[in-house]
């Protein structure tokens, strides 16, 4: 009875759309922690945890409105439950990476720095991994890759009868008849 319920009804399907806002959030995160890779460049440091912070609580929500979502009984299968738990995982692994850049930003000692950026990639993996699983979910298995050339049977695999040699330069150059 409470997956009938409309609001919850409601809140499931606003899932897909919120949860591309932490996804952005914490790619956006990872693509700036890389600019402090080197000099380690302390400037970027509050724009990550505020991108991880909003990512993190977001994916906290996109996870919750997804479980209202399943509750639907519309998805169900392997990839839904491959879906589930890395984006729960994900949610997790951004709180742990958001506490961690917490504890580094406030003891400037940075000997976690190495740990929390492992962690941010693994949450970006798995934030990636999880959205794809998403995407298979509602378009299908090979919605990513169904648009590869060796994965579209309609498209011919070239001419046979095209002859490269015919191509080939004979002497000089061309005549001027060719070249008109």
């Amino acid at each position: 009875m409470v997956a009938n319920f409309w609001l919850w009804q409601f809140l499931g399907r606003l899932h897909p759309m919120i949860v591309h806002f932490p996804i952005g959030l914490l790619v956006v995160a990872l693509v700036l922690e890389l600019f402090t890779f080197r000099n380690k460049n302390k400037e970027f440091r509050l724009a990550i945890y505020l991108l991880l912070a909003i990512g993190a609580v977001s994916a906290l929500v996109g996870v919750m409105l997804g479980w209202f979502l399943e509750s639907q009984d519309q998805y169900s299968g392997d990839i839904l439950t491959i879906h589930k738990w890395t984006g729960m995982a994900t949610a997790v692994l951004g709180m742990v990476t958001l506490l961690l850049l917490r504890h580094i930003i406030r003891n400037t000692t940075g000997h976690l720095l190495g740990v929390y950026r492992i962690i941010l990639v693994t949450t970006v993996a798995g934030v990636t991994l999880a959205g794809h699983m998403g995407a298979s979910l509602t378009h299908g298995p090979d919605f990513l890759t169904g648009v590869l050339p060796w994965n579209i049977p309609d498209i011919p695999r070239g001419n046979p009868n095209f002859d490269l040699a015919q191509f080939a330069s004979k002497g000089k150059g061309l005549d001027k008849d060719q070249v008109a």
